[in-house]
């Protein structure tokens, strides 16, 4: 080991160095360091991803919104969608679909106590545990308020459009299909 002192006023303070033997072992040591820092990220990596666990699956995409199989859910049991009139998931996208419409052209907003009218349906539809579903679906009062809200506005709205008019249902569906051959919209089969 070499030691070395310094001059002039630091000359309280010492400069020391390593001998060439001991560099060696100091760069096998980082060797040694650096191999076990990647060998704990791997491990890390390999714990934390066969860990995970899946909160939610994406049902459909539409522009830049994901629509989950929660979203659905709830939409069936706050019957914002109606199962008996097609599959939920492409009820869910045609909502999606025409709400961009709504936002584009929109109605006047709703009434407040039209908005908390159409909420105590919805609690009603979900039946005697709507606390539990709630739960479950993640739906709280705000979101409930905003799903009621979002209903409303799209019923002004195809009101305003189309009417009441013998051919209001035939220009309806033409109006539909054209959201939809226009709209950005994927669905992510289920697996199998």
């Amino acid at each position: 080991m070499a030691h070395y002192q310094l001059s002039g006023r630091d000359s309280r303070w010492s400069l020391t160095t390593k001998t060439a033997k001991n560099s060696k072992s100091a760069k096998s040591f980082g060797f040694q360091e650096f191999f076990f820092v990647i060998f704990g990220v791997f491990v890390l990596f390999v714990v934390t991803t066969a860990a995970q666990q899946l909160l939610d699956r994406v049902v459909a995409r539409v522009g830049m919104a994901a629509i989950t199989q929660t979203d659905v859910d709830a939409a069936v049991a706050f019957g914002v969608v109606d199962p008996k009139a097609g599959d939920p998931v492409k009820l869910m996208i045609d909502r999606r679909l025409m709400l961009a419409e709504v936002n584009r052209f929109p109605p006047p907003e709703p009434d407040f106590r039209a908005i908390q009218a159409l909420m105590v349906n919805m609690k009603a539809l979900a039946g005697s545990d709507v606390n539990a579903v709630m739960k479950r679906t993640g739906v709280d009062d705000n979101r409930l308020s905003e799903l009621a809200r979002e209903t409303l506005r799209i019923q002004s709205y195809v009101q305003q459009r189309f009417g009441n008019s013998p051919r209001s249902e035939e220009q309806r569906t033409r109006w539909l299909n054209d959201l939809r051959a226009r709209g950005d919209v994927a669905e992510v089969p289920t697996p199998r």
